[in-house]
């Protein structure tokens, strides 16, 4: 659902902006998203780059998969943008993971608990869930460790977008919980402060 800005019967003074017009204003023109109810404030929908930000998976790294050990994460171009556009970047152990049958396939939910917010103005509650759809580059790493995944901690990339529909969904990149990544994060956020 979505909320409307209606005009208002206020008189407005020549030559003063007035608070409704600047917030009529954000919400018509410059802003340009939906406020999503329960969010309160605009989201974007979930496409082009963001696709790519926020792919619902998980580095193999992060499991135990050791595929590029030599790399960088502070030379790392994708890491400093998703720690700058999303919502938030949080330190999270996983609690538990569930997985759903539908008709179109299996689903995971994820449940995890944040342990410390490294950065973002919009971190997640304490616990929160993830879902990994069944077309999701990470449904087959739960689906072979599932129970090996629950008690890990990762560093977990997260933004919100609108669906079609004007509900709300969390979309996600999961890094290995190392002091490399946590100290790229940080000083990702610093940059974007400058």
């Amino acid at each position: 659902m979505t909320r409307t800005l209606l005009a208002s019967t206020v008189p407005v003074r020549p030559g003063r902006p007035t608070l409704l017009l600047a917030l009529a204003a954000c919400g018509l023109v410059a802003c340009g998203a939906p406020i999503v109810e329960g969010t309160g404030r605009p989201l974007p929908a979930f496409a082009g780059r963001s696709t790519e930000l926020f792919d619902d998976s998980i580095e193999a790294s992060a499991v135990g998969i050791a595929l590029d050990p030599t790399g960088d994460p502070r030379a790392d171009r994708t890491l400093r943008e998703r720690a700058q556009v999303g919502d938030a970047v949080v330190r999270a152990r996983v609690t538990t993971v569930t997985a759903k049958q539908e008709d179109q396939g299996t689903h995971y939910i994820v449940g995890l608990q944040s342990l410390e917010t490294l950065a973002g103005r919009f971190p997640p509650k304490e616990t929160f869930e993830l879902v990994v759809g069944r077309t999701s580059p990470s449904a087959g790493i739960f689906q072979r460790l599932e129970s090996a995944v629950v008690g890990k901690t990762f560093v977990a990339f997260i933004r919100t977008f609108v669906r079609p529909d004007g509900d709300a969904e969390t979309h996600f990149h999961l890094a290995p919980d190392t002091k490399e990544e946590a100290g790229a994060v940080r000083d990702a956020a610093a940059l974007q402060g400058l």
